[in-house]
């Protein structure tokens, strides 16, 4: 070999041999993301076994409802006992729905479970999560990081939780409206982990009347959903950016209001419907008012009554058999806040469109109007 190629071979050799190649140090393994860590936090509710109690609020039509609970935790399944001055009842979900326990009347009351995330790859793209500087934040005598989940572009937060750092459990939560309000959470006061819970805890009691309903809504066709309601469902033109189709149901919303159709969209947390019936006749039965829930007094026309905010309420209402004079005219609306989300009712030409969804008024005036 000539000396010329005899020392390029070694001065090869020796760079692809020198410490900084072959003895470089071991990479430092990747922190997971906040995201991550939020989807742990679901798994890790599905193999912790835990007792304690836990404060939680809610806003209504009503107002804000505050209580503290006995709480017990299996695997993915939780019970909360209330007992308060005059009542007592409980709060089971187990997975799959929520049963709501009157002991009082011996019944179940047996509704769908509205999921945390209802679609991760899209909460993703919609949303951003990330770690707060509260990273001392203490739980229930336990350490905890704090996620705050954010609309990405521009918005107030979504949801902020508190995970334990040992478990990764979600010790208190707190979810926010599209205006920035806080409209519900839970705060665990006391927990105690690996303890064993009784399974007959998360059932119905034998002996109870269960009330809901006794299977799942069927996902159908835009041109199925048409032909079981008898009249051309409509899609809407407009839609909040983010959001995707959910499905399309048959959906029967309270007394007097019949079967509407039901299209519903998600932004990967948030659920909007959008349902819709031909307008009834002047004599037809009464009782027809906004969707699901306890709406209060009611204005019809153009907008809610001067200075008094959005109408939220039932009052009189033109169309119903001996309580008016024909149908509510053109463009006729109201809206009533729930507290987490608001219903819009929209009188269109040949449609009466319901809008439900966490949104501003403004979004649900422009998605109704959007239904040609």
């Amino acid at each position: 070999m000539r000396p010329a190629l005899c020392g390029l071979t070694a001065l090869l050799a020796l760079v692809l041999v020198s410490p900084a190649s072959a003895a470089a140090p071991p990479r430092a393994p990747a922190q997971p993301s906040a995201w991550d860590k939020v989807w742990r936090s679901e798994e890790a509710a599905k193999q912790v076994s835990a007792v304690g109690r836990a404060q939680t609020m809610i806003v209504l039509d009503g107002g804000e409802v505050q209580a503290v609970a006995q709480v017990h935790a299996e695997r993915g399944k939780l019970r909360l006992d209330y007992d308060a001055l005059h009542r007592k009842w409980s709060l089971i979900d187990d997975g799959e729905r929520l049963v709501h326990l009157d002991p009082r009347r011996r019944r179940a009351m047996i509704t769908p479970r509205p999921g945390f995330v209802l679609d991760r790859s899209l909460a993703e793209r919609n949303y951003v999560a990330f770690v707060t500087e509260e990273a001392s934040a203490v739980i229930a005598g336990r350490p905890t990081e704090v996620i705050d989940i954010v609309p990405r572009g521009e918005g107030p937060r979504v949801w902020r939780l508190w995970l334990d750092k040992e478990t990764g459990f979600v010790l208190k939560r707190e979810r926010h409206s599209v205006t920035g309000r806080r409209i519900s959470g839970t705060e665990y006061l006391e927990i105690e982990f690996n303890v064993p819970t009784d399974s007959d805890l998360f059932g119905v009691p034998k002996g109870w009347e269960s009330v809901g309903p006794s299977e799942r809504q069927q996902d159908l066709s835009l041109e199925e959903l048409s032909r079981r309601m008898g009249f051309d469902v409509l899609s809407p033109h407009n839609l909040p950016s983010g959001y995707v189709p959910w499905g399309r149901y048959e959906s029967r919303r309270g007394p007097g209001h019949g079967t509407m159709a039901e299209l519903r969209y998600t932004d990967g947390l948030r659920v909007l419907s959008i349902l819709q019936r031909e307008p009834r006749a002047a004599a037809g039965p009464p009782g027809e008012g906004p969707p699901p829930g306890r709406l209060g007094r009611e204005r019809h026309g153009r907008g809610p009554a001067p200075g008094r905010g959005p109408g939220l309420g039932r009052g009189r209402e033109p169309g119903r058999g001996g309580r008016g004079f024909g149908p509510p005219e053109f463009g006729a609306m109201s809206v009533v806040d729930r507290g987490g989300q608001k219903a819009l009712r929209y009188f269109g030409r040949n449609r009466v469109i319901f809008v439900v969804g966490d949104l501003t008024v403004d979004q649900l005036t422009w998605i109704a109007k959007g239904i040609r």
